[in-house]
């Protein structure tokens, strides 16, 4: 796989091969941009060029031992770190110190094998602030032949002097014919239907994990079920705020996707609500249904209302009572106009 066989992200690709080209990569790079988008698929291509013994530094063959060890993650110069759970009931995967320390250990050596030794930090925001600090130590004092590449969906977590210290090349949403591509090429052996295939192009933005993930049948059913909502919800009708936040906050595990699934719904509603072009929905094979929805609420009464639902997803990523922070929520869409 060469640079030019990874679709879309052109703008990152000719930077990376300008400064291969001209012999001037920095130390440090961070990629930064949605997940799912190829900043990873980037980063190790990166790798094997500045280590193929065919065609690097400017390109990598794929097919010399050191691309392929580098694939298999176990070339002795190549190394990932990322983050991990230190038990299997942690709430959520970091980076720790003694990872950190263990990589800085290993960046010590001249390269055993390659040109180059190069360590992809991905996820680099899981850092602990431990972890960040003794990591901030490697990036002012760089080893030789080597270069770090961070990567983060989340640039705005990461510690002001860490970002300072790489040159940031921002990654950008796939275009929707890359994600039909990589759909078909994917499904090559399982074809979808064409109808599907668009589906999940339009509902993708641009990410390769939601067009390939997505349960199609279970999202047009949550779809319907929100859209019920906001058609029938009312003062009138103020038992459905109750049943449906108590039958949503039984599975307070998918409550984030389902809300995410709503604001895509109120985004389109909006649209309708000012444009009336079905061809800028995200749901525009349900676009017959959202519009009786536009002239239920006035724009102003959307935007407030799809306020409150950020607000509402940003309390349940702490410690919100689920079904309180729903019906709240839904209160809010009953006092709009």
């Amino acid at each position: 796989m060469s640079f030019n066989s990874i679709l879309g992200q052109g703008q990152a690709k000719h930077i990376i091969a300008k400064a291969l080209q001209h012999g001037t990569l920095p130390h440090a790079y961070l990629f930064y941009g949605p997940e799912s988008i190829g900043k990873r698929l980037l980063a190790r291509q990166l790798a094997k060029a500045l280590n193929c013994t065919e065609q690097g530094p400017a390109d990598a063959c794929d097919a010399c031992q050191s691309c392929i060890k580098i694939e298999q993650n176990i070339h002795p110069d190549f190394f990932l770190l990322a983050p991990a759970k230190s038990t299997p009931t942690a709430r959520e995967a970091v980076i720790k110190i003694d990872a950190v320390r263990n990589l800085q250990s290993k960046l010590g050596y001249f390269p055993y094998e390659g040109r180059t030794k190069v360590a992809i930090i991905d996820s680099v925001e899981k850092m602990n602030p431990q972890a960040s600090n003794s990591f901030l130590k490697t990036l002012e004092e760089p080893p030789s032949s080597t270069l770090l590449i961070l990567i983060t969906a989340s640039p705005n977590q990461l510690l002001p002097t860490l970002v300072s210290r790489c040159q940031g090349i921002r990654f950008h949403p796939l275009p929707p014919e890359s994600i039909k591509e990589i759909l078909l090429n994917q499904t090559a052996t399982d074809r979808m239907e064409p109808s599907e295939v668009e589906l999940r192009v339009l509902r993708s933005k641009g990410q390769v994990s939601r067009a390939l993930d997505e349960n199609v049948a279970e999202i047009a059913q949550q779809r319907q079920e929100l859209i019920d909502l906001l058609e029938h919800l009312s003062w009138d009708r103020i038992d459905l705020l109750f049943q449906w936040s108590k039958a949503r906050a039984r599975d307070k595990d998918r409550v984030t996707e389902v809300l995410e699934e709503l604001m895509g719904l109120l985004r389109d509603i909006a649209f309708l609500k000012t444009q009336n072009n079905s061809e800028l929905l995200l749901n525009r094979d349900v676009a017959h249904l959202l519009r009786p929805l536009a002239s239920k609420k006035s724009l102003a009464g959307l935007l407030k209302f799809m306020d409150g639902v950020q607000q509402t997803l940003h309390a349940l990523s702490g410690n919100a009572n689920v079904q309180l922070s729903l019906e709240n929520m839904l209160l809010q869409y009953c006092e709009t106009t």
